[in-house]
């Protein structure tokens, strides 16, 4: 027979275990109820409310054409200076004329993801790791020796005498001669140039020549658009990180870029997709198209720009060519 003693000793235990389970039964609800008054937002949420002043902004542009493409999976953009476009599509180069209108498909050896058209109308194509280059019509004129495994082309720029390349995996501009021989590279870090050296995470790289024949580079990581030299060095550069319109923002900003007849900037970006306008100094002019005409998750706007100013967006997610043209009046700043 237990003791009175050995009773006593349960009965405390039992005691013990029903006020500790009922103590947390109470504390666990009170948790519940205290969450439920909560208004239960994620703190680690993307708060896109930041971008809200862009359906504000007054654009300055209209979108008065949409060219549709027949393409499975465009990726470059290029205007003539006759105003023919050219879209890098898989394996082949689709040609429009300034109407819009459909006029011819180029094959290719492999996929283009860039490309550009000179004064004579040759077509350089950017691969994967070299250039190809073909006439008007889609004939083979060259092609150029492999940059090596690493290489990825993103964009390609020409004028009169020279090709300059962004390759965002050796995170160079590589400078060649339209005959196809290399004249060099730029873009290592180097304190005695004040070259920061690029920054790339994401293989969007563009280069342009701006119409005095500099050379402008965007240094994505760093949210900057950069000014080249013939020696390498950077003379100047403007672009700053954040959310608000004038500024970029999220891992590599601006996705694209193309330079207007009168020296001022368009950009495009990724992450939050809307194009807008800087002045030959970098200063923001205008939202040429807000997130609000795009989808949320598109990206790759390459850019292109006729003689007239209009903007040419290829949106690969609508799988078409947008027209944005400036409304009566310029925009306030530019020059």
């Amino acid at each position: 027979m237990p003791s009175p003693s050995g009773r006593n000793d349960r009965l405390l235990t039992l005691g013990i275990v029903i006020l500790s389970v009922a103590g947390i039964l109470y504390f666990g609800f009170q948790a519940v109820v205290d969450q439920a008054d909560t208004d239960q937002e994620n703190p680690y949420a993307l708060d896109l409310s930041v971008y809200d002043q862009d359906s504000e902004a007054a654009p300055s542009y209209t979108e008065t054409q949409t060219i549709p493409l027949d393409s499975g999976k465009p990726a470059g953009l290029a205007i003539d200076h006759e105003g023919s476009l050219y879209v890098a599509d898989e394996k082949r180069i689709l040609k429009y004329d300034p109407r819009g209108e459909f006029v011819d498909a180029f094959p290719t050896s492999d996929p283009a993801y860039c490309l550009a058209v000179d004064q004579q109308q040759r077509i350089y194509l950017g691969m994967r790791d070299r250039v190809e280059v073909i006439d008007r019509d889609g004939g083979t004129i060259g092609r150029w020796a492999s940059l090596g495994p690493r290489a990825i082309v993103t964009s390609i720029a020409v004028t009169d005498s020279t090709v300059f390349l962004a390759d965002a995996g050796q995170l160079l501009v590589w400078r060649f001669a339209t005959s196809g021989t290399l004249l060099g590279a730029f873009g290592r870090k180097d304190k005695r140039k004040g070259v920061p050296g690029f920054v790339i995470p994401s293989p969007y790289f563009d280069v342009a020549v701006d119409p005095d024949g500099a050379t402008w580079v965007a240094n994505t990581g760093r949210h900057s658009v950069e000014n080249y030299a013939d020696d390498g060095s950077v003379t100047t550069s403007w672009g700053e990180y954040g959310t608000a319109i004038d500024e970029f923002c999220g891992c590599c900003n601006p996705s694209h870029f193309a330079i207007l007849p009168d020296g001022s900037f368009v950009t495009s970006e990724k992450g939050v997709p809307r194009v807008k306008l800087y002045n030959r100094q970098g200063q923001f002019i205008t939202l040429v198209a807000g997130p609000d005409a795009f989808r949320a998750d598109t990206e790759g706007l390459d850019l292109a720009v006729d003689t007239a100013g209009s903007i040419y967006v290829l949106d690969p997610v609508q799988n078409a060519i947008r027209v944005f043209t400036r409304t009566q009046g310029n925009p306030e700043g530019i020059e």
